[in-house]
């Protein structure tokens, strides 16, 4: 009882990186959220769309978290494993040749996804 904190209440410094990546991520993420909508609302249509909406609400929700700098650094973590878990499961679809897998804004979706990934990975291995 010496007035010192514990460690579980002491946090673990956060990790320092330009802000400009972190900024570049979170527009990269919204233009994927608007892609995903895009394809689930208009190109796919409900019923068969809502998986790809729900990624978009996913991509949102974690872009207001991120913003909002609320438990930032486990956010940015969790979002690698987000976009690598998306892009497995469009291989995945499109490898079984399920409708409207290749078509062009699959594949700039896509692609900006794996951008967004390598960005990601920096920001986690900033110093």
């Amino acid at each position: 009882m010496t007035g010192e904190k514990s460690d579980a209440t002491t946090r673990a410094p956060q990790t320092s990186y330009p802000k400009s990546l972190l900024n570049i991520a979170l527009v990269l993420a919204a233009v994927t959220a608007i892609l995903h909508l895009y394809i689930g609302i208009w190109v796919y249509g409900i019923p068969l769309g809502v998986p790809l909406i729900l990624i978009a609400l996913v991509y949102l929700g974690g872009i207001g978290l991120i913003a909002a700098n609320n438990r930032r650094d486990l956010w940015l973590r969790i979002g690698i494993y987000w976009v690598i878990i998306v892009i497995v499961l469009w291989a995945a679809s499109a490898a079984v040749n399920a409708t409207n897998t290749n078509i062009a804004l699959a594949y700039v979706a896509k692609a900006i996804e794996f951008v967004l990934l390598g960005i990601l990975l920096r920001i986690r291995t900033a110093r």
